[in-house]
C-alpha cells in the first residue's frame, strides 16, 4: 500500500529538483543573416534536454542563395548546446522564483548546409563541383531578453565549415522571438 506513493514522489523528483537557473523556452521563429545560412533565412527552433544551467537548441532555417551566378533554396540545420553563464540566485522555497531579465549563454555545436548542386541547369557543367550538404561546426554567444510573456533572442555565430566550400559564411547574426 504504501509503495505507490513512494514509486510515485520517486518518479516525481527529478523534474522538482533540477529546477531551471534560467527561463526555459519552448520554442522560437526568426531570421539568420549569415552564420549556419549562406546569405539570409527563416528559422525555427525548440529547446530540449533541460538541465540546471543547460538546454539543447534544434534549429531548422529555410533560405535562398544568390552568389555570384549561382542560385539555389538553401535548407540549413543544427543542433546546439547552450550553457547559462549568468545564472539567477533563488531561494530553496520560492514556489515561483524570478527571472533574470537578460541571460547569456554560450553555445557551440554542429550543423549542417543543403544546398542545390545543380543550380536548375540540366546540362551540369562538370567543372563546377558544388556539394549538396556542407557540415560545419557552430560556436556562439546567444542573448535572451526576457520579457513576462516572450523571449527576445539575439544570436552571434561563429560557423567555420568542416570541408571546403565556397558558399558557407564563416560568421552571422540571427534574431528572434520566442515563448515560454
Amino acid at each position: 500500500m504504501w509503495q505507490q506513493p513512494l514509486i510515485l514522489l520517486v518518479l516525481l523528483s527529478p523534474p522538482a529538483l533540477s529546477q531551471p537557473f534560467y527561463t526555459p523556452i519552448r520554442a522560437a521563429i526568426g531570421a539568420e543573416l549569415g552564420g549556419v545560412s549562406p546569405q539570409f533565412s527563416v528559422t525555427a527552433s525548440v529547446a530540449t534536454a533541460y538541465k540546471k544551467r543547460s538546454f539543447v537548441a534544434i534549429q531548422a532555417g529555410l533560405g535562398w542563395l544568390d552568389r555570384a551566378g549561382f542560385k539555389s533554396p538553401s535548407f540549413s540545420a543544427a543542433g546546439t548546446y547552450c550553457f547559462l553563464l549568468n545564472p539567477y540566485n533563488k531561494k530553496a522555497c520560492t514556489p515561483q522564483p524570478g527571472y533574470n531579465s537578460l541571460e547569456i549563454y554560450l553555445e557551440g555545436g554542429l550543423a549542417a548546409l543543403l544546398l542545390d548542386p545543380y543550380d536548375n541547369n540540366r546540362f551540369v557543367n562538370d567543372d563546377l563541383q558544388h556539394q549538396f550538404a556542407t557540415p560545419l561546426a557552430l560556436g556562439g554567444v546567444r542573448f535572451h531578453l526576457v520579457s513576462r510573456k516572450w523571449i527576445y533572442i539575439l544570436k552571434i555565430r561563429f560557423t567555420p565549415a568542416l570541408v571546403k566550400s565556397k558558399y558557407t559564411s564563416s560568421a552571422g547574426l540571427g534574431v528572434g522571438i520566442g515563448w515560454r
